[in-house]
């Protein structure tokens, strides 16, 4: 991939990868976050796959999110005990507070929660989340056909 090639993945992808981490951490680490996911990019630049350029940084962005995650560890929970929320909840966290769908959100485990919020939220194939999270398609549909079932289940419980 040349630079102009990289800068059209940039410029393509810079809000959904946004997106992305904007739903799983603090608002505040999104845009060094962001800026860790390209560098990583560019830096592979040459390994990323043709047609598949969002589930790469997606897959990326879980490794700098986990990091992050590690690096923050001690002493985040009393900072969020302490701190007031500032920013306004995503649309996400506005859809899951209606109808007891928080509740059956939560009655998810996190890799269902995962595997749904790829395919619902960020709008991807199977295919392309088979690539986020490193396994195989088939893998992603059966995973992907239980989550929704348990999903739905547990909204008509609520």
């Amino acid at each position: 991939m040349n630079p102009e090639q990289f800068q059209s993945v940039f410029r393509e992808f810079l809000d959904p990868v946004s997106k992305f981490l904007a739903r799983r951490v603090e608002l505040d680490s999104v845009e060094d976050l962001v800026a860790d996911v390209f560098a990583v990019a560019w830096s592979k630049k040459d390994q990323i796959p043709t047609g598949f350029e969002l589930p790469w940084l997606y897959k990326t962005a879980r490794y700098v999110i986990a990091n992050h995650r590690r690096k923050n560890q001690s002493g985040i929970k009393l900072l969020l005990a302490l701190k007031a929320p500032v920013s306004a909840p995503s649309a996400e966290a506005i859809a899951l507070a209606e109808f007891g769908l928080a509740e059956a959100w939560q009655g998810l485990t996190e890799k269902q929660r995962e595997l749904l919020s790829l395919s619902a939220f960020e709008n991807l194939s199977s295919k392309e989340i088979a690539k986020v999270l490193e396994i195989s398609q088939n893998s992603v549909n059966i995973r992907l056909t239980r989550a929704r079932k348990k999903f739905a289940e547990l909204l008509k419980e609520n």
